[in-house]
């Protein structure tokens, strides 16, 4: 399986919601972490370092659609959410209205 760079997270926070945001939609994800250099499972990593998410390379295009969500459509996924409000309630509309975001 070959596994693409997606974004790099500036804080821990992004980086716990990107992950949560691309398994919840069943797009498997894998955190590259610069001290330990190969990618790992999200829930093994520990908390410290710069981190890439990345993704299976057929994967792609629907981990960037997602993450752009996240930032509305005139920003980049490596740059941060505009505000936490909007970002919850992406994740809180996704996970409570049956049938969005599937």
């Amino acid at each position: 399986m070959s596994l693409v760079s997606v974004c790099s997270p500036q804080t821990q926070a992004e980086l716990d919601t990107i992950v949560a945001l691309l398994e919840g939609r069943d797009v498997p994800c894998f955190v590259r972490d610069s001290a330990c250099g190969a990618p790992s499972h999200p829930a093994q990593l520990p908390r410290r370092g710069s981190r890439t998410v990345m993704v299976p390379a057929h994967c792609l295009s629907r981990a960037v659609e997602l993450i752009g969500q996240l930032h509305g459509p005139s920003t980049a996924p490596h740059q941060s959410p505009r505000s936490l409000r909007g970002f919850l309630g992406l994740i809180l509309d996704a996970c409570l209205v049956p049938g969005r975001g599937k």
